[in-house]
């Protein structure tokens, strides 16, 4: 896949979409994560139809996704992670740096690349999924913020502050199976 197109398409759909611009829909409960973005898909949509191709199953089967996706990097889990993404994902860093895979041994050293300095007993991010969006019956956009509430602890005693980030997955089916195709990471805030 073109990087340069992965990287731009869910900025020029996040822009052109219509529903983005009323903040009324970007509203996310503390605790029910998965009946807010529901809720959010149905609202940018009008409800579930024709306008929308996604079925609830499908935003069902994109949501256990990416909540499998958040128990894995939880579990600092680069196999697992790995195993959730299509073999040929592009990553786009927090520090903009574009990582594309060309087989799962790629991803799992990307991912454990960044794991090998933080310590495993003390990351606990919370993930929140704030919206899913379909784009085509086989296309979801899914929204998610990360929370270090208490910031990173790496090995050898340094600490990375309390901060959040958005993590904007583009999620592709094939042949039934939905995958991780793009994943984009940019830090939001600092957490006080």
């Amino acid at each position: 896949m073109n990087k340069f197109f992965l990287c731009t398409l869910p900025w020029i759909l996040l822009f052109t979409n219509s529903g983005y611009s009323d903040p009324s829909k970007h509203t996310s409960l503390a605790g029910d994560s998965n009946a807010s973005a529901e809720r959010s898909l149905d609202r940018q949509a009008g409800g579930l139809s024709t306008t929308n191709p996604v079925s609830k199953s499908a935003v069902r089967a994109v949501r256990e996704l990416i909540e499998r996706w958040c128990v894995a990097y939880g579990d600092l889990d680069e196999k697992e992670l790995a195993a959730l993404e299509s073999p040929d994902i592009e990553i786009v860093d927090r520090f903009g740096e574009v990582h594309a895979a060309k087989q799962r041994q790629d991803e799992e050293r990307f991912w454990a690349g960044g794991f090998e300095m933080i310590r495993r007993e003390d990351f606990h991010p919370i993930c929140n999924i704030e919206e899913i969006h379909s784009i085509r019956p086989d296309v979801v956009i899914v929204h998610v913020e990360i929370s270090y509430s208490g910031g990173i602890p790496l090995k050898g005693g340094d600490f990375i502050p309390p901060f959040s980030e958005i993590h904007t997955f583009l999620v592709s089916r094939d042949e039934a199976v939905w995958r991780i195709a793009g994943h984009d990471i940019t830090k939001r805030e600092y957490l006080e």
